[in-house]
């Protein structure tokens, strides 16, 4: 339902609810004064997001919390290496909403389940069936980080591969490159990847490194980067850069106000 468009009324939001309107009344005004429970106020605001209901005033209710609590869902390795790099890609983000008063938790990755503890999922490099189950179970905004989801109800932000190939060619002066990753289980990012670069090597473990013969190396992962780079020339363009982070606080906020004023959902940056 758009944002124009929208004829829900308070009512609605409470029969939904199964509270009362003033009950709606107080969460959406943040009242402090008056006893209401974490889970009822959470309710409320699950069902304002759900019907799309004066997304300024949901807005205004969730920003009167003291901290935003951010959730993130990713798929652990059992590769020594890729776990260094998942651990290094959440430290980093978690540090940047830190600064920003946010708080963040890690979800259980083995089965999707309902997430009550957070207002938005971030999903880093998940497989899409995955992020569909657990989009079943909540009702939170759920953002797409560095894997490929292909739904405009979505948003998904990734790399550009035109800025990768860019950089690399100026920075390699024209020379071939290898462009080396981490193997995914997200199949629609593999597919990209393959499509964009035609000298490409997904590794999981150390000893598939021995089998790289290129001299230059692209990569946008500073794990790989530092190992090859003591016998290759490396470029690294980190996938997670501040810029990135921005974007993807953004992502949530207009996920949180169901702003529509922007239609693409498929980022690159």
């Amino acid at each position: 339902m758009s944002n124009k468009t929208s004829k829900v009324t308070i009512k609605d939001i409470a029969r939904e609810a199964g509270v009362s309107v003033a009950t709606v009344s107080y969460v959406i005004n943040n009242r402090t004064d008056l006893r209401i429970s974490e889970e009822t106020r959470r309710k409320v605001l699950q069902v304002i997001n759900l019907l799309n209901y004066s997304p300024n005033q949901a807005a205004q209710a969730l920003a009167g919390k003291k901290k935003q609590v951010y959730a993130f869902s990713y798929f652990r390795s059992d590769s020594p290496m890729k776990k260094a790099s998942q651990l290094q890609t959440l430290e980093y983000l978690t540090e940047y909403f830190r600064k920003r008063d946010c708080e963040c938790i890690i979800l259980n990755s083995d089965q999707p389940d309902k997430c009550d503890q957070a207002d938005a999922i971030i999903c880093y490099d998940v497989p899409s069936e995955y992020f569909y189950r657990l989009g079943d179970c909540n009702s939170i905004p759920l953002i797409a980080l560095d894997c490929f989801i292909n739904d405009s109800l979505f948003f998904q932000i990734n790399s550009d591969p035109e800025r990768l190939k860019r950089e690399a060619a100026e920075f390699f002066r024209g020379e071939s490159y290898l462009f080396v990753a981490f193997g995914t289980k997200n199949h629609e990012k593999e597919m990209f990847l393959r499509r964009n670069f035609k000298d490409l090597f997904f590794i999981n473990e150390a000893d598939a490194l021995s089998d790289i013969t290129e001299e230059n190396i692209l990569t946008t992962d500073p794990v790989i980067a530092e190992i090859l780079g003591r016998d290759h020339n490396v470029l690294l363009l980190p996938s997670v850069t501040e810029e990135k982070a921005d974007l993807l606080l953004r992502c949530i906020q207009l996920a949180y106000d169901r702003d529509d004023s922007i239609s693409q959902h498929d980022l690159y940056l």
